[in-house]
């Protein structure tokens, strides 16, 4: 016969394992002796007067303001007087199994969901462990009142610190997740303020950004900073021949080209239109026009197909180097006007600023 393997979610999850639970039972000073007293406990005081002892807690509930709301009508208050008759009949027994365990970490849980404060909840416990107190038989022997009084206590202890340790863990990984929610979600927006939504590259305004960054940082350490501009060729002749969105899909595939051309730390931008900035940082003159003429025969390696539609690509690119004292709007003239140069050479090739020779 196979024997069933039984599940503890809860147990598992909070961390209790044989070893714990038996730390906890030590803690409350459980012991064996005790498993006696609970069957006791449910023959002399809750099984007479279970009834009794909700009826009265529920009369006290609903004596409290802030318990009101969880009272809303007479069909929820008899589901949870059949939930507190279970409970109260299950009390104290086998308290060391991790069954017991389970359903009292399980009562933490359900007060998470339904909103009851941890407050509340403690205050509340307290008068039902009164409650049955006071239902130990007035005629029972002095010590075994004494023993079942010494036993309330303590197992109400025990069901009342599983529950806390759910209440408060749950509402821990609730936060958490609230943060890492909150986190992901200012990431997305950070993400979509840097990012153009046609083509996923910088936009104009973080480019821009990132170049005055570079020309700070590699100014600091003497280090040359260059920069392209590169315009497609005959996009409006794209546009006008097979319409805007062949357009998009153009563009978005030229800046794919891009992307894999451009060395992994230059910076890549849609300036606008299809005009498009790289950044490259602690880059030479000569090794930026490497770079460019890359960049030039990755783009026009090959036609764009748009669903059998077959449309040549082609870029020029002006390439210039930052001067001493200059900000980014002067190192974007000139490398605009290297690529105006570009353009009257007859499209498809590389031009440098004439003035950029001092980081050669």
């Amino acid at each position: 016969m196979v024997q069933k393997i039984v599940e503890y979610p809860y147990c598992k999850k909070f961390g209790f394992d044989d070893a714990t639970i038996k730390t906890r039972l030590t803690w409350l000073e459980l012991d064996y002796v005790d498993y006696v007293v609970a069957s006791q406990l449910q023959e002399l005081v809750i099984a007479p007067n279970s009834q009794n002892i909700i009826d009265d807690f529920y009369d006290y509930l609903d004596s409290i303001e802030e318990t009101k709301p969880f009272l809303s009508d007479k069909e929820t208050v008899d589901r949870l007087k059949v939930t507190q008759k279970n409970y109260l009949e299950k009390l104290g027994i086998n308290f060391g199994s991790p069954d017991y365990f389970e359903s009292r970490l399980r009562v933490g849980q359900a007060h998470v969901w339904i909103g009851l404060s941890l407050c509340l909840y403690q205050c509340s416990y307290r008068f039902l462990a009164q409650l049955i107190t006071e239902n130990i038989p007035v005629d029972c022997d002095s010590f075994l009142s004494k023993q079942l009084r010494i036993f309330i206590q303590k197992i109400t202890a025990l069901d009342m610190s599983l529950a806390i340790e759910t209440y408060h863990a749950t509402h821990v990984q609730t936060l958490e997740e609230s943060l890492d929610r909150a986190h992901i979600q200012e990431n997305k927006l950070r993400i979509e303020a840097r990012t153009d939504a046609l083509t996923g590259l910088y936009n104009h305004e973080h480019i821009l950004s990132v170049l005055r960054e570079t020309m700070k940082e590699d100014k600091e350490h003497g280090q040359p900073t260059s920069v392209m501009m590169a315009d497609l060729d005959h996009f409006k002749e794209i546009n006008d021949t097979y319409g805007h969105l062949a357009g998009d899909k153009v563009l978005i595939e030229v800046a794919r080209r891009f992307e894999m051309a451009v060395r992994d730390f230059d910076n890549l931008g849609r300036y606008g239109g299809e005009e498009f900035i790289i950044v490259l940082k602690n880059t030479s003159l000569h090794t930026a026009m490497v770079v460019a003429e890359r960049i030039r025969d990755h783009i026009s390696a090959g036609p764009v197909n748009l669903q059998g539609v077959v449309i040549d690509v082609s870029v020029s690119i002006g390439v210039t180097v930052a001067q001493p004292g200059e900000d980014t709007s002067e190192i974007i003239k000139r490398a605009d006007k290297a690529l105006y140069d570009a353009k009257d050479a007859g499209r498809n090739c590389v031009r440098m600023s004439t003035n950029a020779s001092a980081w050669g």
